[in-house]
């Protein structure tokens, strides 16, 4: 616990400090959902609702993407990976840190892309958005764990930028669907159950792509 909490308390401190992280992702979230609020043309109602669940979705999956790259080149741009591998740190340590500070980055933009998207789809201010919360929370949480994953790898490959994104979206397309599910009966004022569902389904998600970064960054970072 030590060492995670001396990794994440440096990335946050960096954070705090530039800003780049939040900043970054929330601008792209801004910029996904202006183009998608003009391509869906949303009107009210459950359409309207699906509309809006679904431009909240795509701004995830990008702002992520960028989030969990951040989190990882921010390491490797000045060899701070090789001393941290050298040190004693335990490497599923450094995982969980580096996933941890993806989830806050992602965490704080979607918190103002709900906003945005309250906004931009003439949604209401509501019960609905709360229950909204849940399941996005639960998504930032899979595509972290995933994309920090991914990121370890891609980080090292020459046109990784590239090749994150053709991994990472695939894998997580099954967790996208049951995210958008959710989001959307959440904001159409589906009866709980329906909505319950598609959480279950994305709780199981999570476990299996935060168990499976656990257990396999030690043999991705022993590649370096």
């Amino acid at each position: 616990m030590t060492s995670f909490v001396a990794v994440l308390r440096k990335d946050l401190l960096l954070e705090v400090r530039g800003g780049q992280s939040v900043v970054a992702l929330g601008a792209l979230s801004l910029l996904v959902l202006v183009v998608l609020v003009f391509a869906f043309n949303p009107g009210g109602g459950e359409q309207g609702a699906e509309a809006a669940a679904g431009a909240l979705w795509v701004a995830l999956v990008f702002s992520g993407m960028l989030g969990a790259t951040r989190a990882v080149s921010a390491e490797n741009e000045n060899g701070c990976i090789r001393a941290l591998l050298m040190s004693p740190l335990d490497r599923a340590a450094l995982y969980a840190a580096k996933l941890a500070a993806a989830f806050i980055f992602m965490a704080v933009a979607e918190a103002a892309s709900i906003i945005l998207m309250v906004l931009f789809f003439n949604l209401e201010f509501d019960a609905r958005v709360l229950r909204l919360v849940p399941a996005v929370l639960l998504g930032a949480l899979g595509f972290a764990a995933l994309a920090t994953l991914l990121a370890g790898i891609s980080s090292r490959l020459r046109g990784g930028d590239l090749v994150l994104p053709l991994l990472a979206v695939p894998m997580f397309v099954p967790a996208l669907i049951a995210g958008v599910k959710a989001s959307a009966s959440a904001l159409s004022g589906a009866a709980v159950g329906e909505f319950a569902v598609w959480l279950k389904v994305l709780v199981a998600f999570d476990v299996m792509f935060v168990a499976a970064g656990y257990l396999l960054f030690e043999y991705v970072a022993e590649e370096e």
